[in-house]
């Protein structure tokens, strides 16, 4: 019995993996180089889908209101404005503003600064 290969090997030749993976590129008219590429490339673009993906999950905005009334947790995506809240409430208290940090250095902007990850937004309470 005649063995005819397609490429015109030997049949030690075709044996192994090399073979098998070699026979995927005799379908396009293209370079394994260029397929090699292409793979590549869509290969990165399918981790960053799924990245954009998990980013676009939303992200909690939590309020602390440093003794004031409770303000409701919030989901915003990445870029998003934050809703305005309604003002907390402290007895003896006038509401100032919501900071980013504990030390109420950097205040947070609620008509332009916008969430770019998890966060908690804190009062700033001054005594009537």
């Amino acid at each position: 019995m005649e063995d005819k290969r397609e490429n015109g090997g030997s049949p030690e030749q075709d044996k192994g993996p090399e073979r098998e993976f070699r026979g995927l590129y005799k379908y396009v008219k293209i370079s394994e180089r260029s397929l090699n590429w292409i793979i590549i490339v869509l290969g990165a673009a399918l981790v960053i889908c799924f990245g954009i993906g998990y980013a676009n999950r939303g992200y909690m905005v939590d309020f602390d209101a440093r003794g004031g009334t409770v303000v409701e947790s919030q989901k915003r995506m990445y870029g998003d404005l934050v809703t305005v809240p309604e003002e907390p409430v402290r007895e003896g208290s006038v509401f100032e503003g919501w900071y980013t940090d504990e030390n109420l250095t950097i205040p947070w902007d609620l008509s332009k600064d916008t969430v770019t990850g998890p966060m908690t937004l804190y009062a700033k309470w001054r005594d009537k």
